[in-house]
């Protein structure tokens, strides 16, 4: 009742991230900066870390509605998913099956396949000077299988390149994550970490 009393066109401060609404604050535009960067020199893993409500999810969408029509690009919101279920979602979100092909196939395919399929798609891309980047989302609540399979899926390169970027972003829960000694392989191919601040006093001003 209050948006027709301000005059305000829609809910403000909604939780659903909107880019519209991607404030660049000294941190967030330093932030989307490193990330346009580490796309193109290809990098191999970034991590990118904040509190709750900080703005990672929505920096990440500015971030991919920003790449060029050389990138491609899959955003995987749900960590809680299988390694089957995660591969598909990464070939359904680059292009390379659709959920109707999916619904339609006689069987499922297995996780080899789904990674062969996958491998397959990023060397195409290689003489066409395309790129592939990969951005997962919440991956502080990646079980440590999954977080096995996207160390394994960053082995995929050329004697030159890696074939499939990939950033983590997540809560600061991530950080001690990734220094267990499980994944320590993983946290050793990390080349750029960056965590989010809250807004200045001034900077919530200006947001408003």
């Amino acid at each position: 009742m209050y948006e027709p009393y301000y005059g305000f066109s829609e809910k403000p401060f909604s939780l659903t991230p909107d880019t519209k609404y991607f404030y660049r604050s000294e941190a967030h535009a330093n932030a989307l900066e490193l990330l346009q960067y580490a796309i193109e020199r290809r990098e191999g893993f970034v991590v990118i870390t904040g509190d709750i409500g900080t703005g990672k999810t929505t920096l990440c969408r500015a971030l991919l509605e920003g790449t060029d029509r050389k990138t491609f690009a899959a955003l995987i919101l749900n960590p809680f998913q299988s390694e089957e279920e995660l591969l598909r979602a990464i070939l359904q979100d680059l292009g390379v099956v659709s959920r109707g092909e999916e619904r339609q196939a006689s069987r499922q395919p297995s996780k080899q396949e789904l990674v062969s399929t996958l491998h397959d798609f990023l060397l195409s891309l290689v003489p066409l000077g395309a790129r592939a980047v990969l951005v997962i989302d919440e991956a502080q609540n990646l079980p440590l299988p999954i977080l096995e399979q996207i160390r394994i899926l960053s082995n995929f390169e050329t004697d030159k390149e890696k074939l499939l970027q990939i950033f983590l972003v997540g809560q600061l829960d991530l950080l001690p994550l990734l220094r267990s000694p499980g994944l320590r392989q993983l946290d050793q191919r990390v080349s750029i970490r960056y965590q989010l601040k809250s807004l200045t006093e001034g900077e919530v001003g200006g947001y408003i």
